[in-house]
């Protein structure tokens, strides 16, 4: 489960940097702190902060509510980052190097 956040499409590293700043600020204004910040993106150069990992969706729905009550949009992914290196979804950023 990810949260969604803005575009990094044009921006440098530096840019990026601060896009994930303000995420993070975006948080702890709302009294949320994390014990570990896991970057990754999609396809169309998204920026998505890993908030959970679940087994079932029924374990993550109160966590979901919970983001969502405080006006961040949920992205949920279904399958592993490099399970099919040809689909679309979220990559790590050791998984660059894609064929295509």
């Amino acid at each position: 489960m990810c949260i969604r956040w803005k575009s990094y499409k044009t921006l440098d590293f530096d840019e990026r940097e601060t896009v994930r700043a303000d995420l993070r600020r975006q948080l702890e204004d709302q009294g949320v702190r994390l014990q570990e910040y896991c970057w990754v993106w999609d396809e169309n150069d998204q920026c998505l902060l890993v908030t959970g990992t679940y087994e079932r969706l029924k374990d993550a729905e109160q966590w979901i509510t919970s983001l969502e009550s405080l006006g961040f949009e949920i992205e949920i992914q279904t399958g592993l980052p490099g399970e099919n290196p040809e689909a679309p979804g979220i990559h790590r950023g050791w998984d660059l190097e894609r064929k295509t």
